[in-house]
């Protein structure tokens, strides 16, 4: 005999694995689609506002009865049309346009017709949300069966534990294809209907079958996966060596110097100014072409940064000169800025290889993972690690020439100095950059176009590839359709244009939804910025987000609804300072203290928004749609963190705080609705009793005639 603990346990259960699901699907589709469609690499932050879209339309259109008919099919129908689309995509040419406010890489003709990028880029969009539908759905059934807080923290439990899965995967550099049939394996076993058995999985087992073959239908041979990029090895036109690819792309080649004295000569032709090179510090090492160049020159000590694990593993293990086998290598698989920041040792020589990131941005904002290297403050750290009389070499391709002036002019402000810079290196980059005392021992003859008027990226604002502060045309059109997408679901999963928000407390539901998205997306780039780009950064982020929430339902189970205002006092001073101590003035406290100092700047607006949303929705009296509702808002803040690229990423703390204002104004009303409800309620009651008065005089005066 089955036991209601034991129901209700296998319900939990449930609830936790369609969480587990929607987190650990997010983040393999962020890393699929890019991989095969390298424009998606420029949007990826919309597979998280897809998600938002897809579970917050399940979760408005959630039912305690089970699926029928069509219904039952949805599930693999969407899978196999998102994975449709994706092997396409991968056959017809994407056309990107000649957009002239941000530099997107060329995407070579991969076919015999082509699409824009922006309708790509939204088909994907739109079979993205569709997929979550369902799933969403299941979320907001199982969300019924409990209470509000407990629902909510087991929905949060689930997601935690698909992160770390995700995470552990990409640990394990594991392909797709184990992590689609992970997924997939746990969405057969939460479709089976109790009462129907197996059978009643079998249209989502069908659709399981056909996206797994789609999977290894796309895969490159011998592709590898990196927690970046996908990698394969191949030659390259007109290029020596085994060449590496990123995501389809070419990134760099394994040179041979000792049969290429041509190519040795254009790489080493920067260190012919170098008067020392004892001790070298190479950032973007790659598979090992700058460390083979100071080897031969003669450097006795070299840290060698590269961020990718597999990217250094090909060159351990493919580079005809193994230059990473010398014992005067040291390697580091970190990001540069978080290097610079902890080490410190000083350098006869900087080489800056090429960082440029292809097409991979951030999986919830829109920096691309090689900005923050590309800003002032970076080239001041690198400065600071020189020797008095240390020289830099930066090597960059520079597809425009604003980008070419910016990288010239960052070093220039760095080192107060004018490098030497030379256009003339075409056989591997386009622009080569030397400073320091490398820079003193020629004539300067700095091309025009180098000095041209351009905005230097800075830590607040660090788009290289921006021409200027701005949106760009590509990106407001997207959006736009983003919109019109959202808008279109809504509206069907709606029938009726009913209205999705209801009174104030639905208003800020929808106001805490933006705004925590907001707050969620400055403490990636924050925390990025303060300790590396690295995956295990984000990965430890996101981790740190959802702890954070369950700590607020845990303690918002023992408040009171009257402590809302003095939270919202909380999160405003909380947004004040981290808004006011800049990143950088950590630097000057201790590896520990910056640790501390900067999680709690970044945590604690955070953990005062998730305790006002926990209180508000503990109160609502239907909990799934107001998860949807507040998933709505958090898809507003998704497209408002792309202001960050006109008006700076700091300017996300002032948005999310007048966010929040409203979201108060919205609280109070409320508040001012229920206690006249409740009055309304109090009179009712009271008109509704039969009057006693008489009764109650007629007994005063029986007492006062006994007491006669």
């Amino acid at each position: 005999m089955i036991t209601r603990p034991a129901v209700r346990r296998a319900h939990a259960a449930r609830l936790a694995g369609y969480s587990f699901l929607i987190l650990f699907i997010e983040l393999t589709l962020i890393r699929y689609i890019a991989a095969y469609v390298r424009v998606f690499g420029f949007f990826v932050n919309f597979v998280l506002i897809a998600t938002f879209l897809g579970m917050g339309v399940g979760l408005l259109r959630a039912r305690t009865r089970a699926e029928s008919g069509w219904r039952r099919w949805l599930p693999a129908l969407s899978l196999v049309a998102l994975f449709a689309a994706v092997k396409l995509a991968t056959l017809i040419r994407i056309s990107v346009g000649d957009d002239k406010g941000e530099y997107l890489w060329d995407v070579l003709p991969q076919g015999g017709f082509g699409v824009g990028l922006v309708p790509a880029v939204l088909v994907l969009f739109a079979l993205t949300a569709a997929l979550f539908i369902p799933l969403g759905a299941g979320l907001g059934r199982e969300f019924r069966r409990f209470k509000a807080l407990t629902a909510y923290t087991l929905d949060v439990a689930g997601s935690l534990t698909g992160v770390l899965a995700f995470g552990a995967l990409s640990a394990l550099r594991t392909p797709p294809l184990v992590w689609f049939a992970i997924a997939l394996t746990i969405w057969v076993a939460l479709s089976i209907d109790v009462r129907r058995g197996l059978p009643s999985a079998l249209p989502m087992l069908a659709g399981a079958a056909g996206v797994l073959a789609l999977v290894a239908w796309t895969r490159a041979a011998g592709e590898r996966w990196s927690p970046y990029y996908r990698i394969t090895i191949g030659a390259a036109k007109n290029l020596p060596g085994p060449c590496v690819y990123v995501n389809g792309m070419l990134h760099q080649c394994m040179v041979d110097f000792r049969k290429e004295p041509f190519l040795y000569g254009a790489y080493s032709r920067p260190y012919m100014t170098i008067p020392r090179v004892d001790t070298a510090l190479v950032i973007g090492a790659g598979t090992g072409n700058d460390v083979a160049i100071l080897l031969h020159r003669g450097a006795k000590y070299i840290d060698a940064v590269e961020i990718d694990p597999v990217i250094y593993s090909i060159g351990q293990a493919q580079h005809p000169l193994k230059p990473y086998a010398d014992p005067r290598v040291h390697v580091h698989i970190n990001d540069a800025r978080a290097f610079l920041r902890t080490s410190t040792r000083k350098y006869d020589i900087v080489a800056m290889g090429t960082l440029d990131s292809q097409t991979l941005l951030g999986g919830m904002s829109s920096v691309r993972l090689d900005n923050y290297v590309y800003t002032v403050e970076s080239f001041r750290a690198v400065h600071d690690h020189l020797k008095p009389g240390g020289s830099l070499i930066a090597y960059h391709m520079s597809p425009r020439a604003y980008i070419g002036a910016k990288v010239f002019q960052l070093v220039a402000v760095a080192f107060s100095q004018l490098p030497l810079a030379d256009l003339d290196n075409r056989e591997l980059f386009n622009l080569t950059v030397v400073a320091g005392a490398g820079a003193n021992l020629r004539p300067l003859s700095v091309p025009r176009v180098l000095v041209a008027p351009v905005q230097l990226p800075t830590d607040n604002w660090p788009y290289l590839y921006l021409s200027e502060p701005t949106i760009p045309m590509h990106y407001l059109v997207a959006l736009g359709g983003v919109l019109v997408i959202a808008a279109v679901f809504i509206g069907l999963a709606l029938p009726g244009a009913p209205r999705a928000i209801r009174g104030p407390h639905d208003v800020a539901l929808f106001g805490t939804g933006l705004g925590f998205l907001l707050l969620e997306s400055k403490s990636v780039t924050e925390m990025s910025l303060l300790f590396g780009a690295t995956w295990t950064v984000n990965l430890m982020v996101f981790a740190a987000i959802l702890l954070c929430i369950t700590i607020a339902n845990l303690i918002v189970s023992r408040m009171e609804r009257s402590a809302l205002p003095v939270l919202f006092l909380a999160l405003f001073l909380a947004l004040g300072i981290a808004y006011a101590v800049p990143a950088d003035a950590l630097l000057l406290l201790s590896p520990v203290l910056q640790w501390s100092a900067g999680a709690g700047l970044v945590a604690l607006p955070i953990f005062f928004a998730a305790l006002i949303f926990a209180l508000l929705f503990r109160d609502h009296p239907e909990p799934p749609r107001a998860l949807g509702v507040n998933l709505m808002g958090a898809i507003v803040g998704g497209l408002l963190e792309y202001s960050a690229m006109a008006l700076g990423i700091k300017t996300l703390y002032p948005i999310a705080a007048v966010t929040y204002l409203v979201t108060l104004l919205a609280v109070l009303r409320w508040r001012e609705q229920h206690s006249e409800h409740q009055q309304d309620r109090q009179g009712e009651r009271g008109r509704n009793q039969p009057d006693l008065s008489p009764v109650v005089a007629m007994g005063r005066s029986e007492g006062l005639h006994d007491m006669a």
